[in-house]
C-alpha cells in the first residue's frame, strides 16, 4: 500500500514537468568573443573556439566581434553593434548575461577550461521562446533582406531582435590581416596543448602570423548605439511575431572606416556568408539565436565585388569624403592618400 502511495505522488509530481519540456523550443546558446588581428593575446581564442566548437557543435552560435583596434580590417564600430562590454581582449560571453571569460581558459587563466566553464550554459536543451529565420541577398547582392519569427509560451512580455551577418574565411595578403601574437617565442610546454602551434617554433610561431577568420561580424541590425529592428512589446502566448531587416555589406569608403576597413569588401565570399537571428528579454539577455544560409546569391563571390568596385570611379578620401573621378587630375584637390577602386593612390 506504501508504495502504491509512492508511486502515484511520483506520478502526480513528474507528469507536469513531463508536459512542460515537450512543449518547449530547441535552444541555441549565443557565444561572442571580443578579439582583434592587432590583440597580441588573441590567438589563444582561436584555441578555445575551437574547442567549444568541437564540444557543441551547433547548438551554439557563434560570432566574433573584432572590436580591439580599428586598423583591423573587420573593425566593427560599437555603435554598430550590441553592446558587450567586454572586460579586455580577447574575451568571450555567453548569451550577455553580464559574465565575462577568457575565451581559452575561462575563470581561470593559466589553469581553467572554456569548456568546462561553459558546460553549465548547455545543461538546458529547451527554451521557452523560439526563434526561426530566413535570408535572401538582394538583387544586385549588396544587401542581405533578413526575417525572423519568434513565439513564446509565456504571455505579455517584450522582446527584441537582433540580426547579425557574420563571414567565414576572411583574409588578404595586406600586412593588416596578419595577426600579432605574442607568444611566438613563449615555450609551448607552458601552455595547453593546442597553444603549440602559435608558440616557440609552432606553424604560426611568429610576431605576425597570415590567418583566416570566420564567424566574423561584418554587419548588424545595430545602429547608433540601437538596434534599427521595432521591439516586439506584449506578445501573447503560442502567438508569432515576425520582423524584417535588410542588412548592407560593407562598401570602400564608408563614413567613418580606415584605409584597413576598406580591405574588408573585397575578402568577402558571399558563399561564405551567414545571417545570425537573435531574440532577447527585454534587459538584453539573449533567450534564444539561430544562423540560417543565404539564399538567391551569385557565389562569384570575390569575382563579383571586385567587378563592383572596379566600376566606382569615384575617389574617397581616407575620412570617408566622396570626390569626382576626375579629381586626381585637377589642382583643387588636396595632396594626400586616396583610395580608387580600392587602391590606395597618392596625389603630389
Amino acid at each position: 500500500m506504501n508504495k502504491l502511495i509512492i508511486l502515484l505522488l511520483s506520478a502526480l509530481f513528474t507528469l507536469p514537468l513531463i508536459a512542460q519540456n515537450s512543449g518547449s523550443f530547441k535552444r541555441r546558446v549565443l557565444i561572442e568573443e571580443g578579439t582583434g588581428t592587432r590583440c597580441p593575446n588573441c590567438p589563444r581564442g582561436f584555441v578555445g573556439i575551437k574547442e567549444l566548437k568541437e564540444a557543441y557543435g551547433d547548438r551554439a552560435v557563434f560570432i566574433a566581434v573584432h572590436q580591439y583596434d580599428n586598423r583591423d580590417p573587420m573593425y566593427l564600430r560599437h555603435s554598430n553593434y550590441p553592446d558587450c562590454n567586454f572586460a579586455g581582449f580577447p574575451d568571450c560571453i555567453f548569451n550577455r548575461d553580464g559574465y565575462h571569460y577568457d575565451p581559452l581558459y575561462g575563470w581561470e587563466i593559466g589553469n581553467g577550461k572554456i569548456v568546462d566553464a561553459a558546460s553549465s550554459y548547455f545543461q538546458s536543451t529547451t527554451s521557452d521562446v523560439d526563434i526561426q529565420a530566413d535570408a535572401s541577398w538582394n538583387a544586385d547582392s549588396t544587401a542581405v533582406v533578413g526575417n525572423a519569427t519568434i513565439e513564446s509560451k509565456t504571455k505579455g512580455e517584450t522582446y527584441e531582435v537582433q540580426m547579425v551577418l557574420v563571414a567565414d574565411s576572411l583574409t588578404g595578403s595586406e600586412t593588416d590581416w596578419y595577426q600579432s601574437n605574442i607568444y611566438y617565442n613563449r615555450d609551448a610546454q607552458n601552455y595547453p596543448a593546442g597553444m603549440a602551434d602559435f608558440c616557440e617554433g609552432g606553424k604560426y610561431g611568429q610576431g605576425g602570423f597570415k590567418w583566416v577568420y570566420d564567424d566574423v561580424a561584418i554587419a548588424s541590425s545595430y545602429s547608433m548605439g540601437r538596434t534599427q529592428i521595432p521591439r516586439i512589446e506584449n506578445l501573447a502566448s503560442n502567438t508569432k511575431a515576425t520582423v524584417n531587416y535588410t542588412l548592407a555589406l560593407p562598401v570602400v569608403g564608408a563614413k567613418y572606416s580606415t584605409a584597413a576597413q576598406d580591405l574588408l569588401p573585397a575578402a568577402i565570399r558571399k558563399d561564405k556568408v551567414s545571417m545570425v537571428a537573435i531574440v532577447t528579454d527585454s534587459r538584453g539577455k539573449v533567450l534564444n539565436c539561430v544562423k540560417v544560409a543565404i539564399s538567391g546569391a551569385n557565389t562569384n563571390d570575390v569575382t563579383t565585388v571586385k567587378t563592383n568596385r572596379m566600376v566606382d570611379d569615384n575617389v574617397y578620401s581616407l575620412d570617408g569624403r566622396k570626390f569626382p573621378a576626375s579629381s586626381l587630375e585637377n589642382s583643387s584637390l588636396p595632396r594626400g592618400i586616396y583610395i580608387v577602386n580600392g587602391k590606395k593612390t597618392v596625389k603630389p
